[in-house]
Formats: C-alpha cells, structure tokens, sequence
C-alpha cells in the first residue's frame, strides 16, 4: 500500500489520469483487506478477553474533524457523506483509538449498504444524561424487524443470502457492540427496512468538577502509598 501511494502522487515518476484511477483501486482494496485482517484481530483479542482501555482525555470534536479528513475521497457511489456536529462538545475521558474505530465501523457498514442518499455522521451532548451520542444514519437497504435483536451477533450479516452484494465477515457490528461497552457506553439501532438505519452510540462523559475529583483522589491515595 506505501509503494502503491508513492506511484500514485507521482514520487517514483510521472503518471496518467487512467494510472492514477487504477491505483486509487488498488489502495481501496489494499485498505478494504488491512480493516478485515484488523477486525479479525479485534474480534479474536474480545474472545479472549485481552482488550484493555486506555482512557484519556478525548475532544469528541477533535476526533470528528479528524475522521471527517480520512472521508474526504471520492466515493465509488452515488452518495454524499454530512457531518453535523458542535465544536462545543465537552471533553470524554475513554480510549480514543477505541471510540474511532467504533465510529469507523459504523460508517464504512452504512457506505456499504447505501446505494444512492445519504450518509450522516451527527454528536449530541446530553447534558442530564452526562453522555454524548453520535449517531449514524443511512439511507441504505436497512435490517429487517426479525434480525434486529441478532445484528450485533458475532459473523451475523444484515444482507445474510447466498447472493449477498455486499462483502464483509460479519464481525463490525459484534466489536462495535463490544467496544461501547468496554467504554461503558451503549449502542442502540433503529431501522426500517428498504428505508435506512441509524445507530447510536452513547459515551458517558464526567463534568469537569468530577474530573477534579478523581485527580484530587488518585493524587491523595499515591501519597498515602
């Protein structure tokens, strides 16, 4: 995939508009095969109960902008991807690698079962719940009724038949699940289907007295130590 990118922007010699396509091809597929290999890691590491959180302070707006960046090609298909978002949002003390990866997963599953509309990516703060919400919504083929208590099953596919269109090894939504409740979160999922879904995501989040707190309590148990 290096290699392949170096050509691409031309660091290794001059290329045409048709070379160019063709090696953007490539680098989607080389990215489509490193996700599935990292899925099937994650998946094996949540079986054997060898996942750690490593929790530190995460700007959910930051992280957005970010992922936002990484998004920011052009699709195969005829879909716009929207960002709705404040730049306001309080700060999450969880793993941040963790949380992108779930937002990750969420999209790449509603680009994938979205043929043509639209793909929004939203965060909500709820201030009396002490959680922020980010929500995908799709306007995709959506989940039949009977498999919604089942989709976040480990190797369970929204599109299961023998002539699905759509690739993957079913175990996104299954490390979603389990990395939102690593983090203390949950996830939930409205659909209908032939009409699109939306999963949310809610991530506590402390207010910045209790965050004083728990620094002033670890600080007094190390010296009492």
């Amino acid at each position: 995939m290096g290699y392949t990118g170096m050509i691409k922007e031309g660091v290794l010699g001059k290329i045409n508009s048709r070379q160019e396509e063709a090696l953007e091809k490539v680098l989607r597929r080389g990215h489509d095969q490193l996700y599935m290999i990292n899925s099937i890691l994650y998946a094996a590491s949540l079986q054997a109960q060898a996942v750690k959180v490593e929790r530190i302070d995460v700007s959910p707006s930051d992280m957005l902008d970010e992922l936002r960046s990484t998004y920011d090609v052009i699709l195969e298909k005829k879909i716009s991807l929207a960002w709705d978002y404040s730049s306001e949002l309080p700060v999450i003390r969880t793993d941040g690698r963790k949380l992108r990866h779930i937002l990750e997963n969420l999209i790449n599953n509603a680009v994938k079962f979205t043929e043509q509309g639209a793909v929004t990516i939203s965060a909500r703060c709820f201030s009396e719940a002490k959680a922020v919400h980010f929500m995908v919504t799709d306007t995709g083929i959506g989940i039949s009724r009977d498999l919604l208590p089942i989709v976040f099953d480990i190797f369970r596919q929204v599109d299961g038949s023998s002539t699905r269109l759509h690739g993957g090894v079913g175990l996104g939504l299954y490390i979603v699940k389990k990395f939102t409740e690593l983090l203390g979160g949950k996830v939930e999922v409205e659909s209908r289907f032939g009409k699109g879904s939306m999963f949310t995501v809610a991530i506590p989040y402390e207010t910045p007295e209790e965050i004083a707190s728990d620094s002033q309590s670890q600080h007094s148990a190390s010296r009492a130590a």
